[in-house]
């Protein structure tokens, strides 16, 4: 099975700008895979109703926020 996979490759700012904020949208939801719920309760077989997925809330994809603050190192003088 295939997946979509990004890298995040990290190099220090070159002008301030000490915090950055990037986003990756549209991740298939690995709770419901993607269907944006499911029949009835994963715990009980024989419930046949249709529910939300509880953590993609019944989008089927997901959105990644990622924020990066930069900060200078503290290293201890010899």
């Amino acid at each position: 099975m295939s997946s979509k996979n990004q890298l995040i490759f990290l190099e220090a700012p070159l002008y301030g700008g000490l915090e950055e904020h990037i986003v990756s949208r549209g991740h298939r939801c690995l709770y419901c895979y993607g269907e944006g719920g499911f029949l009835g309760d994963r715990s009980s077989p024989n419930d046949s109703e249709w529910k939300i997925c509880p953590v993609c809330e019944g989008s089927g994809k997901m959105d990644a926020e990622v924020t990066i603050k930069w900060k200078p190192s503290k290293t201890e003088k010899k």
